[in-house]
């Protein structure tokens, strides 16, 4: 039986799901970045800036994966291989989850600076 990884490797969305974990992982590593300059006040990192780039980043990840799942979606039929949703749908499901972990964390921020929080559009 093949692994999970041998699937995936094996799936025609393979390489764009690569790309939207790539971003993903973007998105995350400015994220906790940005988590570390706001903690230190003499932090050598530029906060505002790391907070923009945050946002582009997170839509960036956001726009690729509603790519992502277009994508999928349309290439479904009825003799659709349940093993290929399952797995599409799990690989979502945990980015969405990123990405509305770095949205709350954002929000909360921006409440926290009394600033308003533009959101850069929904999953649906």
């Amino acid at each position: 039986m093949a692994s999970s990884f041998d699937r995936w490797e094996k799936d025609p969305f393979f390489s764009a799901a690569e790309e939207v974990q790539e971003s993903a992982d973007r998105m995350e590593s400015t994220y906790r970045t940005w988590i570390h300059s706001k903690k230190e006040e003499s932090s050598m990192w530029d906060s505002e800036q790391l907070c923009r780039d945050l946002h582009t980043a997170l839509g960036t990840t956001k726009w690729q994966l509603e790519e992502f799942v277009r994508a999928v979606g349309s290439s479904y039929v009825k003799s659709s291989v349940d093993d290929a949703r399952d797995r599409h749908h799990d690989f979502i499901v945990a980015i969405e989850d990123h990405i509305l972990r770095i949205e709350n964390s954002l929000k909360e921020c921006a409440l926290f600076r009394g600033k308003d929080f533009v959101a850069l559009g929904a999953f649906g």
